[in-house]
């Protein structure tokens, strides 16, 4: 391709359309990409002057590939720089003579930058908030419009009383307030049957003599008045009578649910046996010393009399009882692998068939609310005729080195207390077969 086959490329790209070659030299051409450019001539003609595009009037509203339309220069609102062309990309991103359209919905003038601004604070379609009801979707243009029919917006009462209202009260204000409004005199269902202006309504009654129509006015004010005694004395009957029912079924209350409270207590001890105690032990701190881990102390012992209940010996003591059905072991040093431990077992004999619930709690004296408790539940099946043939409880009920007078499980006489609950359940609950 010869290389005075200059052209721009937008010729190009035109002539590209039509053939695939050269314009001067007929060369194969088959698109721009196999074009080179001519930096000599480019820096060239960067360096010469122009004028900004938009310092004409029509650049953005005319097709740039029909030459038959010439530029029209805007001498009054047009930019006014000539700058070098290598510099008119830069000139014309930031040029405020630029063509812009307006941002408000429903506007489509199409103006220049430096004006954008008054144009869109002047815009018919500018949303504007209304000074009087507040809602602030209403266009410029239509404000006017929605202050005919704005609720908060200030008109002259319709009855020409000189009054300035909201239009929202002049209803309110026609019926109760304005001076010009027609109303009946106060006495007017006692038999004066005048109707004047509001503003009139003073000077009637300083001018009529309504003495008559105020006596049938007390009258049936007293009639009222009775009436409503009449009343009052009724409902105070009808509150005293409900009291007394209201008594009488709180009575009734009473007495079915001291009946339901008795039933429970009676079956719950029909199905259950109950002991309740507390086992002192006292010079712990010696005892400590002389139960090693693996030895224990045992309580007295406690068991069932004829009438579904414990009986049992003083458990204030420090020795060992003979064998019975019940009784409490500690391990003040452990039990086997519960080393340095306070382990604590329920021990007992001759049970079958029988749930059981051990609750136990060591009584912080300092703080009874620190008190350890637990509870264990167990149900026994097939258990021998052994002395002591079972046990439950806790290996690991507390640690040992805690037990001290400063933590409040030992009293300063040295004593500690233990105290627990044992429930026998005889009525086990067998399972439905078929």
């Amino acid at each position: 391709m010869s290389i005075k086959s200059r052209f721009t490329i937008k010729c190009w790209e035109k002539s590209l359309k039509n053939k695939k070659e050269c314009m001067i030299c007929r060369s194969e051409v088959n698109s721009t990409k196999d074009l080179s450019r001519c930096l000599v001539i480019e820096q060239d003609f960067g360096k010469k002057e122009c004028y900004c595009i938009y310092s004409f009037k029509n650049y953005d509203f005319i097709d740039c590939e029909n030459e038959k339309i010439s530029l029209i220069k805007d001498e009054e609102n047009g930019c006014k720089e000539i700058i070098n062309v290598d510099q008119l990309d830069s000139h014309i991103k930031n040029c405020k003579f630029k063509f812009v359209e307006c941002s408000h919905n429903g506007c489509y003038e199409i103006l220049r930058l430096n004006s954008l601004e008054e144009h869109e604070n002047q815009c018919g379609f500018k949303l504007v908030k209304c000074e009087y009801c507040g809602c602030d979707d209403t266009i410029q243009k239509e404000l006017e419009n929605h202050h005919t029919e704005c609720p908060k917006f200030p008109i002259d009462c319709p009855q020409s009383c000189s009054v300035i209202i909201e239009r929202d009260q002049i209803k309110s204000h026609i019926e109760n307030d304005c001076n010009n409004s027609t109303i009946p005199c106060k006495y007017y269902e006692h038999g004066c049957k005048v109707e004047m202006k509001r503003s009139e309504l003073q000077n009637h009654l300083n001018n009529v003599n309504h003495q008559y129509f105020m006596g049938l006015l007390i009258e049936k004010l007293s009639s009222t008045l009775t009436e409503l005694h009449y009343i009052q004395n009724e409902l105070v009957k009808k509150v005293g009578q409900s009291k007394i029912i209201s008594d009488k079924l709180q009575e009734k209350n009473d007495e079915l649910s001291s009946l339901i409270t008795e039933k429970k207590f009676t079956w719950k001890f029909l199905n259950s046996l109950q002991y309740k105690n507390e086992w002192i032990i006292s010079e712990y701190s010696k005892i400590v010393d002389k139960f090693p881990n693996g030895s224990d102390l045992k309580s007295p012992s406690f068991e069932f009399n004829s009438k579904n209940s414990f009986k049992s010996q003083s458990l204030i003591s420090n020795v060992n009882a003979n064998s019975n059905e019940f009784r409490i072991s500690i391990f003040p040093n452990g039990f086997r692998a519960s080393k340095d431990n306070m382990s604590i077992f329920l021990d007992g004999n001759r049970i079958k068939g029988t749930n059981i619930e051990f609750i136990c709690k060591l009584v912080n004296v300092l703080d009874k609310t620190k008190s350890k408790k637990l509870q264990f539940k167990h149900e026994f099946k097939n258990i021998g005729y052994r002395e002591w043939d079972w046990n439950l409880g806790w290996s690991h009920f507390i640690e040992s080195k805690l037990i001290t007078q400063e933590n409040g499980w030992i009293s300063k006489d040295d004593k500690i207390t233990i105290k627990f609950k044992v429930i026998l359940f005889n009525y086990v609950t067998k399972p439905l077969k078929s």
